[in-house]
């Protein structure tokens, strides 16, 4: 088990860099769904709040949401690379 922790904390973290980077920033938003929904999920018997012991489930629920969001809404102005796949609407 501690090994998919480092494996989940490694995706957030790369992942939370290239989304403060612009890069890819749909796609990576996309990829990080699962495991935030997976966070959710592991810390769900820890109650509601952040701040409970072994943390809650609001916040990575709360980014899960936030992605899915970002993942529609679009890359933004500012990005780095833009993200060609998995673009709502779009035709591939």
């Amino acid at each position: 088990m501690p090994g998919s922790a480092h494996a989940v904390f490694a995706a957030e973290a790369v992942g939370g860099a290239l989304l403060l980077l612009g890069v890819w920033p749909r796609q990576v938003a996309l990829a990080l769904t699962p495991v935030l929904l997976g966070a959710a999920w592991v810390h769900a018997p820890n109650g509601w709040v952040f701040t409970a012991p072994g943390g809650g489930w609001e916040y990575p629920a709360f980014l899960a949401v936030a992605s899915v969001v970002l993942w529609a809404a679009g890359d933004g102005a500012a990005a780095l690379r833009r993200s060609p796949r998995f673009v709502p609407g779009a035709a591939s």
